[in-house]
C-alpha cells in the first residue's frame, strides 16, 4: 500500500543530520554490554551537544519525555528553543535482540511484563508514544548485539508483514546501509492518518 503526500517538519533534515552525526560521535562509548538506558543517555547528550551548537537553529535533545495523559515516556526528544520547548520529534531506542534472548525482538511489537504494548512501531501506531495529532514523521534506533542488520531487517520485516499487514515494511534509503525508512497507519482513536518512521541501525558487535 502507498501513502503518499505526507507532511514533513522544516527542521527534518537538521534533525536526521544530528542524529547521523551523534552516532558517529558516540559509537566510541556504545558498549553492548551497557544497558539500553545507558546507551540512550549517551546519544542524547551529544545529540544535544550538536543541536545547541547549531548556527542555523537551536534545537535542544532530552531523555525520557513524559507527556500529559500518557504512562509511557519517549527514549529522546527534540525541541525547539521557545517557551513552550515544542516537541518536533521523538526517537525510542530498541535493543536487537531484545535484552537476554538472542532471537527475538520487542522492535515492532511486544508486551511488557504489565502485558501492554512495548513494541516501538506499535507503540507509535497506537499513539502512546510521539504526537500524533501534530507529528507525522518519528524514529526508532537500533542497538543491534549481535547477527547482522540484514538479519534483523528481515526479522522486522516479517514482523510487520504479519502483524500490520497494510503498512509498508522497512525500505533503505538511498546510498545508506544503516538506514531504513517505514510508513504505517495510525491505530488510535484521535487520528486516522499515516505516518513515517526513520531507522537508524547502530551495530554493537563488541
Amino acid at each position: 500500500m502507498q501513502f503518499d503526500n505526507l507532511p514533513t517538519s522544516p527542521y527534518l533534515n537538521i534533525v536526521f543530520s544530528i542524529v547521523r552525526n551523534g552516532i558517529l560521535m558516540s559509537l566510541p562509548q556504545l558498549k553492548s554490554s551497557d544497558n539500553e538506558g545507558v546507551k540512550n543517555q549517551v546519544l542524547a547528550e551529544t545529540f544535544n551537544y550538536l543541536g545547541t551548537i547549531n548556527e542555523n537553529i537551536w534545537i535542544g535533545v532530552g531523555k525520557e519525555n513524559i507527556s500529559k495523559g500518557k504512562q509511557s515516556r519517549e527514549d529522546i526528544y527534540f525541541h525547539l528553543n521557545d517557551e513552550n520547548h515544542t516537541r518536533i520529534f521523538f526517537i525510542e531506542g530498541k535493543r536487537l535482540p531484545k535484552y537476554k534472548t538472542k532471537t527475538k525482538q520487542e522492535y515492532a511489537v511486544g508486551k511488557n511484563t504489565f502485558g501492554n504494548p512495548s513494541g516501538g512501531i506499535e507503540r507509535f501506531k497506537k499513539g502512546i508514544h510521539g504526537a500524533p495529532n501534530r507529528i507525522s514523521n518519528n524514529g526508532l534506533i537500533a542497538y543491534i548485539e549481535n547477527e547482522s542488520i540484514e538479519y534483523w531487517a528481515n526479522n522486522v520485516n516479517d514482523s510487520i508483514r504479519e502483524n500490520f499487514n497494510i503498512d509498508e515494511t522497512m525500505v533503505k534509503k538511498d546510498g545508506l546501509i544503516n538506514e531504513f525508512s517505514s510508513i504505517h497507519q495510525f491505530e488510535c482513536e484521535s487520528v486516522s492518518s499515516t505516518f513515517k518512521l526513520h531507522h537508524f541501525w547502530i551495530e554493537l558487535l563488541n
